[in-house]
């Protein structure tokens, strides 16, 4: 169903039991209300059934449909002004119970898309700010009088005419609401975004979030987008992407979507998020959906991305289609096999059968094991019967699987490919039963265990298949990758080597190439940074160097994650070692030796540097960037290479968020240091400077002059007499005109336009805006008794001596 207003336009049953006199005309009223939705918000019903279907207009006033559509609905067709007449008689009724009596006064109570007149409205009062029927009844009315404009302006007035108003899973006027917006927003990419952005800076309560918002962009009319809000979203810092149920959620939205191309789009999807196996549950409803073209363009997609079938029943439709269609399996079965699923011998049965029910009795009916007349269907087994009978040592191998084959054994699963290896003597004597499973056209299925022990064999691998085969982990945790990937790391703080070869093997399941050996290295360099191994990680990468091994983008983010502020703590506590800079020069060796990795892996970097208060090292790892990544760099001319613009895009690594940091940091004293003179303060003028007349880098003038007022308030602001006596000590030592005077004089951007009744040393004293409060929370405010002029008398710095204090400091 389209997101677009689940019940907007709908009253809330609610209202009916608040006002009587409506009661009597509320089912004719309900039906109207539906024509309504039709004509205003594009309605449509499918398969006959009641589902409605939304969407925003983008286009103010009504939309009307054909006459045709008007004859299949079995309506009649009205003027616009009666149509729009009987809308606001409507609204007028529903909006009686809130006081209001005339068309006038509702289109004013919700004009309330601005800051203006904040108090002359109903929802900017206490008690009506909350009434999510008031705000539906706002909403309907904007968007009959302004369409898709409309719904943009009572999400203004949500956030800031006033308190939030909080969109919390847990009402479901309160949801309907929320899906309104979020239909909005699906075709319109910047709406949606700023929506996104408000519900994570409030913390709003929607387990959902990513599903939500994710799915409403596929639903609507420009999923191209969901792929930008999914990448944004899968960022760690949001950490709200709960796994395969919010990735089968956005699966269900496309495949509601009308646009044809929302299929596609959400492959992108699936591109960004790791180790997702949802082959067996979405195939199976887009045949039940009659969408043969759709299933088999995911089937292709899934398995280039080994995402496999577990069983094969889910292709029993692929197959049955292609017998009807008269074409061959060849094609169907070259990529799955490529890919280590063996369901080979199934689906030749299965496609003869098929076969036969079309064109008759064929001669592959013959075959007594594939033919409904002149044999019974072939049963599977189960894999622990299977497992009995192959771990009997009464009987040989041969004699067991001939005799399961008489009465139907068709697939052997991983318990059984357990059995069969165990009670193999060497790699010969299984490497012969795997050709006796295929001679008599047994599959072995799609499991990794079964991938994995065929691999060894036919590669002459026995030692590893003896490790693995005897170890006591169930073959469904060789599928979890995340899992396999976490014991690495266990087994590496306790350095356990044959365990570890055994989990590599595992991970690097797909293939047993010079491409495995790499991923194999970069998951130990990785494992050995986490445990804090930093000489093997540095000796295992440095000899990857030599033999000229290009690492791919894995490791560079890895290593970006281990420079944020939560691991912040760890690297600062450590002794012997400093460990940013053996980070930042890890990724820069990576780079030099010719690893290509997008520049937003180094935001980490710069903000490690930047929070330690380290400028000098700062800088130069900036002016290091910006002359490898810049169009024609250092990169470009040694590699004879063009990086791509996403990747090496300068203004998304020094935008606007790193200036005003950098701001903040150049304040921000460095550990041993008991004060910060203005010139450190300012020396982010300098970097600014050669990165904007150098590199090109795009700075907004306002936002470094209030980033700078901002830094000023923490020093000469009103209450920091009641701030710990350090801050006291270390910066009240100049005035607050030469910081002024040395902003002109370092700066050399001017305001674009003349400023009326601004005075740069007044609007430093002027309180900062308190945040708001969080719920259930308590936060100690800091008393500002003192005016600006008593704290700063005659632009006079006056501090205590703490190390001489007398009676006036102990008696204030």
């Amino acid at each position: 169903m389209r997101l677009a207003t689940r019940g907007l336009l709908r009253r809330p049953k609610t209202c009916l039991h608040h006002a009587p006199r409506f009661r009597a005309c509320a089912s004719a009223k309900d039906a109207f209300i539906l024509q309504a939705a039709r004509e205003l918000f594009g309605c449509r019903l499918q398969d006959g059934s009641s589902r409605q279907y939304y969407s925003s207009s983008t286009r103010s006033g009504v939309n009307f449909y054909t006459q045709q559509q008007e004859l299949e609905c079995g309506t009649q067709h009205h003027s616009r002004d009666d149509q729009q007449s009987r809308e606001w008689e409507c609204l007028l009724e529903d909006a009686f119970i809130h006081g209001i009596r005339t068309k006038e006064q509702l289109r004013l109570e919700a004009d309330i898309g601005h800051q203006r007149y904040i108090g002359s409205r109903l929802i900017d009062k206490p008690p009506q700010r909350q009434n999510i029927e008031l705000w539906h009844l706002l909403t309907r009315t904007q968007a009959l009088m302004n369409g898709h404009e409309g719904i943009k302006a009572v999400w203004r007035g949500t956030m800031y005419r006033g308190e939030l108003i909080r969109f919390d899973d847990k009402d479901p006027l309160v949801n309907a609401l929320w899906f309104t917006f979020l239909s909005a927003g699906s075709i319109d990419y910047p709406f949606l975004s700023q929506v996104c952005k408000a519900a994570l800076k409030f913390k709003m309560i929607r387990p959902a979030f990513f599903a939500e918002v994710v799915g409403a962009s596929l639903e609507g009319e420009q999923p191209e987008n969901a792929s930008k809000i999914a990448r944004w979203l899968l960022e760690p810092q949001y950490r709200i992407y709960r796994g395969r149920e919010d990735l089968l959620a956005a699966f269900s939205a496309a495949c509601r979507s009308s646009t044809t191309s929302a299929l596609r789009h959400f492959c992108n999807i699936y591109d960004l998020v790791p180790n997702a196996h949802i082959y067996d549950e979405i195939i199976p409803g887009l045949w039940e959906s009659n969408r043969a073209s759709d299933a088999f363009m995911i089937h292709d997609y899934l398995i280039s991305k080994r995402d496999l079938p577990t069983v094969f029943e889910v292709l029993v439709p692929f197959i049955r289609h292609l017998a009807t269609q008269d074409k061959q399996l060849g094609s169907f079965l070259g990529p799955l096999s490529a890919s280590g699923a063996s369901f080979e011998a199934q689906a030749r049965r299965e496609w003869s059968r098929a076969k036969s029910r079309v064109i008759g009795f064929s001669p592959e009916s013959m075959n007594i094991v594939a033919s409904n007349e002149l044999g019974p269907t072939p049963k599977k087994l189960s894999d622990e019967f299977i497992a009995r009978a192959f771990a009997t040592r009464a009987f040989s191998f041969d004699f067991a699987v001939n005799s399961l084959r008489l009465i139907g054994l068709i697939e052997v699963g991983p318990v059984a490919l357990r059995e069969i290896a165990i009670t193999s003597h060497d790699n010969t004597m299984l490497h012969a039963r795997f050709e006796k499973l295929k001679e008599l056209e047994i599959d072995t299925g799609s499991s990794s265990f079964g991938q994995i022990i065929q691999r060894l064999c036919y590669s002459g691998r026995w030692e590893m298949i003896q490790n693995i085969v005897n170890t006591d982990m169930h073959h469904e945790v060789f599928e979890d990758l995340e899992l396999q990937e976490k014991l690495l790391l266990e087994y590496c703080r306790i350095k356990d080597w044959k365990q570890i070869n055994r989990t590599l093997t595992i991970l690097c399941k797909e293939s047993l190439n010079e491409e495995a050996e790499l991923r194999s290295a970069m998951l130990m360099v990785k494992s050995m940074l986490l445990v804090g191994d930093w000489p093997a990680a540095a000796t295992l990468s440095k000899s990857l160097q030599e033999r000229n091994k290009v690492f791919t983008a894995a490791l560079p983010s890895a290593i970006a994650r281990m420079l944020r502020p939560k691991s912040m703590t760890q690297l600062i506590r450590s002794e012997g070692w400093d460990q940013t800079a053996f980070l930042i020069g890890m990724l820069q060796n990576l780079l030099v030796s010719g690893a290509s990795f997008p520049v937003k892996h180094w935001r980490d970097s710069l903000s490690a540097l930047g929070q330690a208060g380290r400028v000098k090292e700062l800088e130069a790892l900036t002016y290091w960037l910006a002359e490898v990544y810049r169009a024609g760099g250092l990169y470009e001319q040694i590699y004879n290479t063009t990086l791509a613009r996403r990747d090496s895009n300068l203004n998304s690594l020094f935008n606007a968020s790193f200036q005003t940091a950098l701001i903040k940091w150049c304040f921000k004293p460095r550990k041993g240091m008991r004060n910060v003179p203005p010139e450190q303060c300012l020396r982010w003028t300098r970097i600014l400077k050669k990165l904007r007349d150098t590199y090109g880098v795009k700075i907004e003038e306002h936002r470094i002059r209030w980033a700078y007022i901002s830094n000023l308030r923490w020093i000469f602001g009103p209450g920091m007499y009641y701030k710990p006596e350090g801050w006291m000590r270390r910066y009240k030592r100049t005035a607050l005109k030469r910081y002024w005077n040395m902003y002109d004089r370092m700066w050399d951007m001017k305001p674009a336009r003349i400023i009326d009744a601004y005075d740069r040393v007044e609007v430093v004293f002027l309180p900062r805006k308190q945040k708001a409060r969080s719920r259930g929370g308590r936060r100690r405010t800091l008393p500002v008794k003192e005016t600006a002029i008593q704290a700063m008398s005659e632009d006079v710095v006056q501090y205590r001596d703490i190390f001489n204090p007398s009676w006036d400091d102990y008696r204030k």
